[in-house]
This record gives C-alpha cells, structure tokens and sequence, in this order.
C-alpha cells in the first residue's frame, strides 16, 4: 500500500469531511517512511470493532485505508450515538495514547481497510533516535485532538 500518498494528501478524502487529517506538510519522504517504519499494518473488515470501549491499550492508529466510526454503546452493543466518522490520513485512538486511561469509546470498521498501529514503545523509540520528527508529529496530533474537542463542543451546544 501506498502509505506516503494516503497521508501526504492533504486530507482530500471524503471521510475526514472534519478536517481531522494528519497534516505534516513539511514533511520528506524520509520523515514519513521512519514514522511508518515504527508502525504496524494491521488490517481489519467492515463490521470489525478495532477499538474497544473500556480497554487497556495505549496505541495511536494511523487510517491508511477504510472507514472507521466513533461510537459510545450500551452494554447491549448497540449504539447509541455515533460521535464521528474517521478516513485514511487521519487517526484513531490519541486519547488513551495521550491520557494512559482506558479506551472512552467503540471504534468499529464502516468499509474494510488497514491501521498502522504505533505502540508506546515503539513512540519512545522513536522519540530517541528522532526527537523533531516526533515533535512535528505531537503538534499535528495536537490539532486533531482540538478539532475533535471543537467539534463536539459544538454537538453539545447545538
């Protein structure tokens, strides 16, 4: 797959119709291959839930390809409100690899596609050996995460 495309794009996907897309426009190719060089692909099916409301697990997922929604859920499974829809170049999961606390949501596969999965050791690796890289990439995840609060702090007004 194609990742540097996917990401590099800019965030012209019509699932990130938030804006919620990693951007990292001064980017090299270098940067963007150590940065994938510390991921994971990890592939999933629609239907699938990648992420599960309540765990322990601390790792940031990269969108390269798919469609993901945001879900809270009753202890049924089922759900009661989608919270948002995530596409490739975006991520999922920055709350818990930020906060350490457990997962605060249900991510669940709209599409089948593939996550790239950034462990917290493999994040402190990385920080080790390419501390700007990794500062580029926290003021990045920074924007998602007040995106994503803006965003909902406007579901709440309105």
């Amino acid at each position: 797959m194609d990742y540097l495309n996917i990401f590099r794009r800019g965030g012209d996907d019509p699932g990130n119709a938030e804006g919620e897309h990693l951007l990292l426009p001064g980017w090299s190719e270098q940067e963007w291959q150590k940065l994938f060089a510390a991921t994971t692909p990890r592939p999933f099916k629609a239907s699938e839930i990648v992420i599960r409301l309540g765990v322990n697990e601390r790792s940031l997922y990269f969108v390269a390809a798919g469609s993901l929604q945001v879900g809270v859920t009753y202890v049924d499974g089922v759900s009661i409100i989608a919270l948002a829809k995530i596409g490739p170049g975006s991520v999922v999961g920055e709350q818990a690899f930020f906060d350490g606390q457990p997962r605060s949501a249900n991510v669940y596969a709209v599409a089948s596609g593939e996550l790239l999965c950034l462990t917290q050791e493999k994040f402190r690796q990385l920080y080790e050996t390419e501390p700007a890289l990794v500062r580029d990439l926290l003021f990045a995840l920074a924007r998602i995460l007040s995106l994503r609060l803006r965003h909902t702090t406007f579901r709440v007004q309105h």
